[in-house]
């Protein structure tokens, strides 16, 4: 006897997602302030990034792993400079999964919960959302 079930299970593991969420805000923070209190003339953006997390070096490749674990195929970590702020964005290939300014508190878009093709895009306005 068979039995089927209509219940579906989410492609990505909220608690691993979760888990990425928190670093990429923590990681947005620390570029953010890179932008606003580093010394960044002349700089290229992946060394802004690098500057900014060298007290937590572990970061960048802990998304990696975590991407792994939460089976995002064709992770990809996006950052925009838009101003002073940073505007990060990480994706499964072509789909957006979470997004964040780094220049608030609270974590700015979780999209994973209901992913959809051709979204990796910087989506965010940091100068309003940072102008609150």
């Amino acid at each position: 006897m068979a039995i089927a079930s209509c219940s579906t299970q989410a492609k990505y593991s909220n608690e691993v997602m979760y888990d990425m969420a928190s670093i990429l805000k923590d990681v947005s923070q620390a570029v953010d302030g890179e932008l606003k209190w580093g010394n960044t003339e002349g700089l290229s953006q992946e060394k802004i990034i690098s500057n900014a997390t060298l007290t937590n070096p572990s970061q960048l490749p802990e998304l990696e792993v975590l991407a792994k674990e939460a089976k995002v195929t064709n992770y990809r970590l996006l950052q925009e400079f838009q101003g002073g702020n940073a505007v990060m964005l990480i994706c499964d290939g072509d789909v957006a999964l979470m997004e964040d300014a780094g220049c608030n508190a609270e974590f700015d878009k979780i999209y994973w919960k209901s992913p959809r093709p051709n979204t990796c895009s910087i989506n965010l306005d940091a100068a309003a959302l940072c102008s609150n």
